[in-house]
C-alpha cells in the first residue's frame, strides 16, 4: 500500500512537472519601462517592473533578471550586482490572474543612452530540482543628457562679437521686409508715415517692418582624446559646455548649428563629421541633446584638423565658437580656418592643476576653463 502511494506520488510529480514545464510561461507578461524619456546627468530616473500572470496556474517562485549599462546605478542595491553591466534580479510569487508592479529608482550620474531590450525569466519545479528559463523581449530606452554648466563668460564674449548684449535679434528693421500698417506714435520717425493710408483714415498711419534675420551661431566641437593618458572629464566638460550653449542660445531665439567629430551611431564609429545646419526651436535642441547622449568616450574620432578641412558650410554671417581641449595640436588648424578677417571664440577646457600656455591670434577670444577630475 505504501509502495503504491509513493508510486502514485512520483507519477503525480512527474506529470505535474511536465505540465508545469510546458505552461508556466504561458500568458506571463513582463514589462520594463522607463518613466522618463530623458533626464540630465546627476538627476534620478524611475522605471517600472510589471509582471502579470494571465492564467490560473500559480507561480510560487519566479525570478526576473535584466541588465543595463553599468553607468546606471540602482538607488536600492538589493538583488543588484555590477561587473561589465549592472545586473538586477528580483524574485516574485504570483497567484493566478495576478499583476505585480514595482517601481525602481536609478541614479543617472553619467551622460549616455541606455536601453533594455530583453529580460530573463526563471521558474523552478517542485522541490526546486529543475529550473526553466525563457527570454522575454523588452523595448525601453532612456537618454541622459549632458549636465548643465555655467557658460555665462562664453555668452558675454559671443554677445560682444554680435555687437549687442543679451539680444537674440538685430536692433535694426529691414526696410525691404514690410509687415503691416499701424497708428502713428511720437517715437516713430516721419519717414515711416504712409501718407496714402493716412489720407484715407484721417489719422497718421505708419509702416512697420520685420526685424532682420536672427543671429546665427556655429559651434565646432572637438571630442578627440587620442593620447596615452585619457582625460574623459575634459571631454565631458566640452560636451556640457556645448549643450549648455545650445540651450541658452536657442531659448533666446537664436539659430545654432553644430559641426563635430562625435560618433553619431551606437557602434562607437565615426566615418564622417556630424553637421547640423543652424536652426532654432525645440527640435534642434532635442536632436543635439540626443546626439551628445549617444556619444561614448571610448569611440574612435576623426582628428579635429581634418574635421575643419572638410567643412564646406557658410560662416560669414555666423558667430564662430570652437570648443577643443587639444589646444597645441589644433591651434594652427583653427587659426587657418578662421583667417584674419573673422573673429571667433575658442573655449579650451584643461586640467585645473595645469596651466594652458597658448596665445592664439588676436582675432580669437580665448576662454580657458580649468576643470577638476571629480
Amino acid at each position: 500500500m505504501i509502495s503504491l502511494f509513493f508510486l502514485g506520488f512520483l507519477l503525480l510529480a512527474f506529470f505535474w512537472n511536465l505540465y508545469y514545464a510546458r505552461h508556466w510561461s504561458t500568458n506571463l507578461i513582463v514589462t520594463l519601462r522607463f518613466l522618463q524619456d530623458f533626464v540630465y546627468a546627476g538627476d534620478q530616473a524611475e522605471m517600472t517592473e510589471q509582471i502579470e500572470n494571465r492564467k490560473k496556474l500559480v507561480l510560487p517562485v519566479l525570478e526576473v533578471a535584466f541588465h543595463v549599462d553599468k553607468r546606471l546605478a540602482f538607488h536600492d542595491c538589493e538583488n543588484t550586482s555590477v561587473s561589465d553591466f549592472t545586473y538586477k534580479r528580483d524574485i516574485f510569487a504570483l497567484l493566478g490572474s495576478q499583476r505585480i508592479t514595482r517601481k525602481l529608482t536609478l541614479n543617472c550620474a553619467h551622460r549616455g543612452y541606455y536601453r533594455i531590450d530583453k529580460s530573463y525569466l526563471t521558474a523552478f519545479s517542485m522541490l526546486h530540482r529543475r529550473r526553466f528559463s525563457v527570454e522575454s523581449p523588452a523595448d525601453t530606452e532612456l537618454y541622459v543628457y549632458a549636465a548643465r554648466t555655467n557658460v555665462s563668460d562664453i555668452l558675454i564674449a559671443c554677445e560682444r562679437l554680435m555687437g549687442s548684449v543679451q539680444c537674440a535679434k538685430r536692433l535694426f528693421e529691414d526696410p525691404f521686409a514690410y509687415a503691416s500698417i499701424r497708428e502713428y506714435t511720437v517715437t516713430d520717425p516721419m519717414k515711416t508715415v504712409n501718407w496714402k493710408a493716412s489720407a484715407k483714415t484721417g489719422d497718421l498711419m505708419v509702416n512697420t517692418f520685420e526685424s532682420t534675420h536672427m543671429e546665427s551661431v556655429m559651434i565646432f566641437l572637438d571630442v578627440e582624446d587620442s593620447g596615452i593618458l585619457k582625460y574623459e572629464y575634459l571631454t565631458e566638460d566640452s560636451i556640457s559646455v556645448a549643450a549648455s550653449l545650445f540651450q541658452k542660445m536657442i531659448s533666446r531665439g537664436m539659430e545654432v548649428g553644430l559641426y563635430t567629430n562625435i560618433a553619431a551611431d551606437l557602434n562607437c564609429t565615426n566615418s564622417a563629421p556630424v553637421y547640423l545646419a543652424p536652426a532654432g526651436g525645440r527640435k534642434q535642441l532635442s536632436d543635439i541633446e540626443r546626439l551628445f547622449a549617444r556619444h561614448r568616450t571610448d569611440a574612435e574620432t576623426i582628428p579635429f584638423p581634418a574635421v575643419l578641412d572638410s567643412f564646406t558650410g557658410p560662416t560669414e554671417d555666423s558667430v564662430l565658437i570652437f570648443i577643443s581641449r587639444n589646444a597645441l595640436q589644433n591651434q594652427q588648424a583653427i587659426e587657418t580656418f578662421i583667417g584674419r578677417k573673422q573673429q571667433a571664440v575658442w573655449v579650451v577646457p584643461h586640467p585645473a592643476t595645469e596651466t594652458c600656455d597658448i596665445h592664439p591670434a588676436g582675432n580669437i577670444h580665448l576662454i580657458r576653463r580649468g576643470v577638476y577630475d571629480t
